[in-house]
């Protein structure tokens, strides 16, 4: 009987559900990664359903085998293949000794070639074979030949999951590489941030543009008379003027602001406006109009695009 080792000890453990779960895991995967490990947890299982069979399990492991390894259809029937097996060498053997079967069957190596050895002595010799000793061969047969297949599906799933397996850890390695190139890319665009951030904390502040509103009155008489009582002073501080119009409350209309010299040469245009509570507000930088008298003719684009004047706006630009 070959010695049991402590790697034999934990595969056990593994059948018998008798392992924590990390250990449980860190098994399975080399099952599934080595063939090698497959074959001694093949090997084995079959000595412990063979120790089952033969009734040669502790206490404490039958009452695991028979809770955790007995709980799917394929182990009940692997254990009942292996009693066959069992009652049929024990019919092949008959003349043997007890202690030689027991030692047979628990090493399945020499227990196979032992089997074999005499079955095919028992088909080539001179005399006939008993009924029941080709019933029994007949048995050991099927028994192995189910071992075999079994053997080779489980091959076969293992291969399979092991491709599973493999694919899932590429997969894995996809997403963890595409998670650090985010990473990379989000702490380049943080550090872009923080320098920009920098940048602008460094730069001295720009202040905020000097606005002049001025509230424009129709023309209601001569030219000159209107623009001398409308003065607009621009000191060298303004940077925007705001021209302010009052329209009539609930007029949707687009209105449009032309800005002429009196001499007729325009200096400011704006179409699209459109007014808010009653006032249409026009923002003229500042530049735009040197010392001179103005015109601010406001006109509305019609429902058809055609566009009508609506009043004429004088005013005179004083600069200090």
């Amino acid at each position: 009987m070959r010695q049991t080792t402590e790697q034999d000890e934990r595969v056990i453990r593994y059948l018998l559900g008798d392992l924590p779960e990390a250990e449980q895991v860190a098994v399975e995967q080399e099952y599934f990664a080595d063939p090698e490990k497959f074959e001694e947890v093949w090997a084995a299982e079959n000595d412990l359903v063979d120790r089952y069979a033969q009734g040669r399990l502790s206490r404490g492991e039958l009452e695991l085998f028979e809770r955790n390894y007995l709980r799917t259809p394929r182990r009940r029937e692997r254990v009942a293949v292996a009693g066959k097996l069992l009652e049929a060498a024990q019919t092949l053997d008959r003349p043997a000794a007890e202690s030689d079967i027991a030692t047979q069957i628990a090493e399945p190596s020499p227990f196979r070639q032992s089997w074999r050895r005499r079955l095919t002595e028992m088909l080539n010799g001179p005399g006939m074979m008993g009924v029941g000793l080709a019933v029994a061969a007949t048995l050991l047969l099927a028994g192995f030949a189910w071992l075999s297949l079994e053997r080779a599906r489980l091959a076969h799933e293992l291969e399979r999951t092991n491709a599973q397996l493999t694919e899932r850890q590429r997969r894995e390695r996809e997403i963890a590489d595409q998670l650090e190139a985010e990473r990379e890319q989000s702490g380049k665009l943080k550090s872009e941030l923080d320098r920009l951030r920098e940048t602008l904390a460094q730069r001295p502040s720009q202040p905020r543009p000097s606005i002049l509103s001025f509230l424009l009155a129709p023309a209601s008489g001569p030219r000159s008379a209107d623009s001398s009582q409308r003065q607009i002073t621009i000191s060298r501080e303004t940077d925007l003027i705001q021209l302010q119009m009052k329209i009539e409350q609930g007029d949707s209309r687009k209105f449009q602001a032309a800005i002429r010299t009196v001499e007729g040469t325009q200096a400011w245009n704006q179409r699209s406006l459109k007014p808010r509570s009653g006032v249409l507000s026009v923002n003229v930088p500042a530049d735009k109009l040197p010392l001179g008298d103005y015109i601010l003719t406001l006109s509305a684009i019609t429902h058809t695009g055609e566009t009508e004047d609506i009043n004429r706006y004088y005013f005179r630009v004083i600069r200090k």
